[in-house]
């Protein structure tokens, strides 16, 4: 279990991350990659990615794997930088660093000759890893950052109606199932043993699309406290964006309806959905209507208010392959 231990400072400089974080995505999805095939929103993504990996890919593979402990120097974002900063971070790490992390890895698996030169702050490994971070990045991460994006923002739109409506308490208290906040002390269920003290230094907490199953944090504590932990994880599809005179779904649905089934791709209320697609609620509320009723899209009451989310067959629709 993970222990994150807060005093009264750190109560106040809890912040959400404002945008996708190009380094934790990434690793996230080198995880995912590496899983079996249980997350159904996620295997068309992965089966395209699968297809095309280069030779390169096992240097990643083995700074990342599927389970256990990843280099914390992976992840030095906190949703503050693009994906050309942050790997110039990770190509300027510390060579204590390098090698601090790289041992944490080798209590698991054997180092391999690259690992060992890169531990020792090589130069030419340092590039290679570079490298293979941008164009793993570029081919798995970068095509679907606008989808990303909107996932990622409506997550902290529910968070901030959370932190208005309940406090910090309602924030933390909800922020995943396998979350328990017991103040001073949030607990993360199914995690490794491990206790962070905040010390007054405040945590991000940062949305992550590809992160899946519990949050996570980084292994030392004397980093800057992050917890990433996973978005909406029903049917959030995955398809790169393109523009909409490309688009096969914005031609068979028109321009208004295919916005309209991707704007549910998170779970969205209709003032919600209407605000995203530049109409009217009671507008939106019909083209939500006729999208139902050919079975493309999901509608539930909570409470007083309706929410909407793509269905399986529209997934299948987003993504141009038929439903398995």
């Amino acid at each position: 279990m993970l222990r994150i231990h807060f005093t009264d400072a750190d109560i106040s400089r809890i912040t959400i991350a404002e945008d996708v974080d190009a380094s934790w995505e990434t690793l996230f999805s080198l995880h995912l990659l590496q899983e079996p095939d249980e997350i159904l929103s996620f295997d068309h993504w992965r089966r395209r990615i699968r297809a095309e990996l280069p030779a390169w890919i096992p240097l990643l593979l083995e700074l990342a794997p599927p389970r256990g402990y990843s280099a914390d120097f992976l992840t030095p974002g906190r949703g503050d930088a693009d994906s050309d900063t942050v790997i110039d971070r990770i190509m300027s790490t510390p060579r204590r660093r390098l090698r601090d992390d790289v041992a944490c890895l080798v209590d698991r698996r054997p180092p391999t000759p690259w690992t060992r030169k890169l531990a020792d702050g090589d130069v030419t490994a340092l590039r290679q890893l570079g490298t293979a971070l941008d164009r793993y990045y570029q081919r798995a991460v970068a095509p679907y950052r606008g989808r990303l994006r909107a996932h990622v923002e409506a997550d902290r739109s529910r968070r901030g109606k959370a932190l208005l409506t309940g406090g910090v308490d309602r924030l933390l208290a909800t922020l995943h199932p396998r979350v328990e906040w017991r103040p001073p002390v949030l607990r993360v269920l199914d995690y490794v043993d491990q206790d962070l003290h905040l010390d007054g230094r405040g945590l991000v907490l940062l949305p992550s699309h590809f992160c899946r199953h519990h949050p996570v944090t980084l292994k030392d504590a004397d980093l800057p406290p992050v917890l990433a932990y996973p978005v909406s994880s029903s049917f959030a599809w995955l398809t790169p964006d393109r523009p909409a005179t490309q688009d096969p779904v914005t031609s068979l649905l028109g321009r208004t309806r295919a916005a309209t089934l991707r704007a549910s791709t998170t779970a969205v209320t209709t003032t919600d959905l209407a605000r995203r697609i530049g109409l009217s609620p009671p507008s939106a509320s019909k083209h939500a209507r006729v999208l139902r009723e050919a079975g493309l899209i999901t509608t539930r009451r909570d409470g007083g208010t309706v929410v909407h989310q793509v269905s399986g067959l529209g997934v299948a629709v987003l993504n141009g392959e038929l439903p398995a």
